[in-house]
Parts: C-alpha cells; sequence; structure tokens
C-alpha cells in the first residue's frame, strides 16, 4: 500500500490514506482496496480473470470518473502484467497484485528527479513502459522462426509442426494485444482529450506509434511464419516423391520377372521349357540380365 502527490513531481505520502483526496496516486493489492475506505469515484473495477484471456485492454468512460484494466501476457524473460485504475479528476487509483506499478515508480524516480506532475502524465508514461522491452521480445519470436526455418531446409523437421504452433499462438496474441493498446490509446485521445496537457498528449501519441509499430512488426512475422509452413510443406512434399520414384522404380524392374513367372506358373504339357535341363538356369539368367539391364538404364537417366 503505497500513496503519493502530484505536487510538480511524484512524490511519497508513505502507506496512510490521504483524508482528501487531492492530487492524489494511490497503488493498492485487491486485499488492501477492500481494507480502507475510497472515495465512490475512485472505486477500480475488478480483475480480469487470467484463464483463456483474450481481452486484454478495457476502458470506459463514465460520468465524471475513468476505469479500466490492462493484462500484458509473460513473454520471454518478462512476467505477466495485470493491472486496473480508476482516474477521477486530478486522482489516479490503480490496483496492481503483481507489483509491476511500485517496480516502475522506484525506476522513473530514480532516473527523472522531476517525474510525472499530474494523473495524465503519470498514465502516460505508465503505457510507454508497459512495451519498453518489446522489441526485443519481438527480435525473440524472429530468430526463433529462422531456427525453424533453417531447421526445415537442413531437412531437420522433427517436431516441426508443434514448434510452429507455439510460435503462432504468441504471435497471434501479440497482434491481438497491440490492437487492443492501440484502440485503448486512441479511445484516450478521442474521449478524453481535455484530460491530457500538450506534454502527456505526445506521450499518448508516442505510445500509440510504438503499438502501431509493434503490430506491425507482429504481422509480417505471422507472413513470415506462413512462409516457412510453405516451405516445410514443399520438403514434405519432396520426401513424398522421392518415395514414390523409388517405389515406381522398383515397381518397373520386377514387373518383368512378374511377368517371367506369371507366364511359366500356368504349367502347360507343351510349354518344351519345363522340360529343358537348363530352363531354370536360363530364367534366371534371364532374370538377373533384365534387372541389370533396367538398373543400368535408370543410371543414364539418372532417375536413381
Amino acid at each position: 500500500m503505497q500513496f503519493y502527490r502530484f505536487d510538480g513531481s511524484l512524490k511519497s505520502s508513505g502507506d496512510t490514506p490521504p483524508e482528501k483526496w487531492e492530487n492524489a496516486l494511490a497503488v493498492l493489492t485487491s486485499r488492501e482496496a477492500e481494507e480502507i475506505p475510497l472515495p465512490p469515484e475512485l472505486v477500480p473495477p475488478e480483475m480480469p480473470p487470467m484463464v483463456n484471456q483474450t481481452q486484454f485492454c478495457v476502458l470506459k468512460m463514465q460520468q465524471k470518473r475513468m476505469t479500466g484494466s490492462i493484462h500484458i501476457p509473460a513473454r520471454h524473460q518478462r512476467r505477466a502484467i495485470r493491472f486496473t485504475f480508476a482516474w477521477s479528476g486530478e486522482n489516479l487509483l490503480l490496483l496492481d497484485d503483481g507489483g509491476f506499478v511500485s517496480g516502475f515508480i522506484e525506476r522513473m524516480t530514480a532516473l527523472v528527479p522531476k517525474f510525472a506532475d499530474g494523473a495524465n502524465d503519470f498514465l502516460a508514461e505508465l503505457l510507454i513502459d508497459l512495451i519498453q522491452g518489446d522489441p526485443g521480445y519481438i527480435q525473440h519470436l524472429e530468430s526463433r522462426l529462422d531456427e525453424l526455418e533453417k531447421s526445415v531446409l537442413d531437412g531437420e523437421t522433427s517436431k516441426f509442426i508443434r514448434r510452429m504452433s507455439v510460435v503462432r499462438k504468441e504471435l497471434n496474441r501479440n497482434n491481438r494485444m497491440y490492437a487492443q493498446l492501440s484502440e485503448f490509446a486512441e479511445s484516450l485521445q478521442e474521449d478524453a482529450s481535455e484530460l491530457f496537457d500538450i506534454s502527456s498528449s505526445k506521450r499518448l501519441s508516442y505510445f500509440l506509434r510504438r503499438a502501431e509499430h509493434l503490430r506491425s512488426e507482429t504481422q509480417m512475422l505471422r507472413e513470415y511464419a506462413t512462409q516457412i509452413c510453405s516451405e516445410y510443406q514443399a520438403q514434405v512434399d519432396i520426401v513424398q516423391n522421392r518415395v514414390m520414384k523409388l517405389l515406381t522404380i522398383v515397381t518397373t524392374i520386377f514387373m518383368p520377372l512378374s511377368l517371367i513367372a506369371g507366364w511359366y506358373g500356368m504349367n502347360f504339357s507343351n510349354m518344351p521349357e519345363l522340360q529343358w535341363t537348363y530352363g531354370y538356369p536360363a530364367v534366371i539368367g534371364a532374370a538377373v540380365l533384365i534387372v541389370a539391364a533396367l538398373i543400368i538404364w535408370f543410371r543414364h537417366r539418372k532417375w536413381l
């Protein structure tokens, strides 16, 4: 439980709720929010469930206040981020059970002496920090796709479908997330423009551009994944064609032998070869000559 006040910059007020909520920032957990009295306009929405999470951002404009929630899934070397907020006038309350907001405040106050002179500035900077490290995560996904493509070209396709499925699910999830973050920022610009001054409006526009750029990068990776899947299917087709080619060659080689076996298997009494002393060796010799001639022919035509 931490309380701050906006007084030219963000200043700590300790862990005691303010007697009068003016230019205040509160960072609470869900349990702490139930234990202390809050102004009606700052009662935050409930945390959305994490099971089958497809709604990453929610923003509601109400009379005299704004509420919302943001969920950023766990990514490479970064844990999931979930928090809700209520904004009314110059007061802002955040509900964060994971400690992300508190860590963000510690980092920013250490780096920027005069950080966040108001709730609008604080919210804009918080949104930017949400996706600050995402270019590295996008690069990580691209590296995984490069490895999959290399394995396909090298013919090492073991567990390819499962590995590709995991990457494509991550790409689809991130594409939806960035789309919703962009819509979230656009809604703030359109429906709450009067709450942002020139500086915070610029920061919010910067966040929107970054979210749209990350979404564009994600869409490019989705197209890249589709291309790799096409390469994998082409490799599978090549292997199948090789197998069919080998089976065709084997069938072609033994087809004359099947004809000989069927011909002399009729056992008519007037077939002179059946009583010939050298009939059996002659058939063996003819079969060997036929097989050798066909193999030489196939090698000459580079079919074998």
